[in-house]
Formats: structure tokens, sequence, C-alpha cells
């Protein structure tokens, strides 16, 4: 017992010190960003290089847990800013967050847990309980998670999409986004492998009850054509569907 009240009083400690609040419309300001879903159709041309060559390279929940040196040709390697869900299991969640490791082989500078509420600072605690070190990490400013509250009313942004809606409504100087789909597509291998197959993961989606792929799919074109920033390209993939 004692040993379990300790943890949580490091923990909130740290929380305290090392929570911060993540402002993409200051950290993205005439940046080009690229943003990278897990979608296989990321995988369809090799875009190394030229994701490489952004300003910052944003990328989601699994994606440095998986990646691998024959991805670096169509995927790069460098991520400035991972989006985690912070739960760290291998089948649903956004896997083990190695964040040395990731800092060192990534040059990630800034780890993201996106919901602001009461559930996601819970989250964010949780967090500093598994990991009970000096790491920073950022949430959505309250702003910008009540507007996507107000937006999904009976269901949870997926983190890709919190992603998605924070760089979209930030003044990139441009912005590439691939493998995205909507979860029209399946995952790319080695991501999420138990779900390969479009059935599966529709039937994950709705036993969980928390997203809505298709709400995202209009809430992303309607961001889309709203979106300030001048240059926006999509990989053939999400281009097809859009």
């Amino acid at each position: 017992m004692i040993g379990k009240i300790t943890t949580s009083i490091k923990a909130l400690n740290l929380l305290r010190s090392q929570l911060y609040i993540f402002y993409p419309k200051e950290i993205l300001k005439d940046k080009r960003v690229a943003i990278l879903g897990a979608a296989a159709t990321a995988f369809e041309e090799e875009k190394g290089d030229f994701i490489e060559s952004f300003d910052i390279v944003v990328r989601i929940n699994k994606a440095l847990h998986s990646w691998r040196p024959s991805q670096e040709r169509y995927i790069g390697k460098r991520t400035d800013i991972l989006f985690h869900s912070f739960y760290e299991n291998e089948s649903s969640g956004g896997g083990p967050i190695n964040y040395d490791e990731f800092v060192e082989q990534f040059h990630l500078q800034y780890l993201v847990h996106p919901d602001n509420s009461w559930k996601g600072y819970r989250t964010h605690l949780n967090f500093y309980k598994r990991h009970p070190q000096k790491i920073p990490s950022y949430i959505l400013s309250r702003r910008m998670a009540d507007e996507l509250e107000k937006k999904f009313k009976n269901f949870s942004p997926t983190v890709g999409f919190s992603a998605l809606y924070s760089v979209l409504n930030s003044p990139c100087a441009e912005l590439y986004i691939t493998g995205f789909t909507f979860f029209k597509t399946p995952y790319v291998q080695g991501y999420r492998d138990h779900l390969l197959s479009l059935e599966a993961n529709d039937s994950h989606i709705k036993e969980q009850g928390l997203h809505n792929p298709e709400l995202e799919f209009q809430l992303f074109k309607s961001e889309l054509s709203k979106s300030s920033i001048k240059k926006i390209s999509l990989d053939r993939g999400l281009n097809s569907i859009v």
C-alpha cells in the first residue's frame, strides 16, 4: 500500500512539472509539415527523402515502435512530434513508449497525448506511474479540446484525427498528408497485424464503441476545405477517396 501511495505521489509531482500545453499554431507556424498515419497507402511510393525534407514530421501511436529500417525509403525516419494514446498495449493501443530511445533514434521533440479532459489527465498520471522520470509530455489546449468535443458529441476522436485537426488548423507554410484513409484501406503490415483485414478492424471499432471513422472522414474533408494552409498535398491513396 505504501509503495502504491509513493508511486502515485511521485507521478502527480511529475504530472505537475512535466505536462505542458501543445500549441500547434505557434509550433507549426510557417513550417513545412508532413503528417503520417498507419495506412498501407504510405508505402505505395518511395517518399522517404521527400518526407525528411520537411521542417516538422508528425507521426501517430505505434509509428516509432513498429518502425523498421526497410521502411525508411518510403516514410523516412525523423519524428519531431508523436501523437500517442498513452495506452501502451500492443493490440489496440499506441504501443510501448521508450522515450529515451525515441529521442535518440528519431529525434523526438514533442510527445503529445491530445485528450484534454479529466480522462486525459488521468491517462497522463498513469503514464508517469509507469515512467517515473522527467519526461516532458503535452496535451491539447482546452479550447481545441472543446472544439473537438462539439464536433464528435457521443464519440471520441482518434489520436490520428486529433493530430490532423491540430495541423490543419495551424498556419503551416505547407502540409503533406500520407497514410490516412479513415479505415477504408488496411494498416501497413507490422503495425496491427491482427487487424489487417478491413472486416476485423471494423468489428474492433464497433466493439469499442468509441470512434466513428465515417464521421471523422466527413469532418476531415470539411477541415481540409476550410484550412488556411495554401499548399496541401495528399498521397495517392487519400487523394483517391477524397
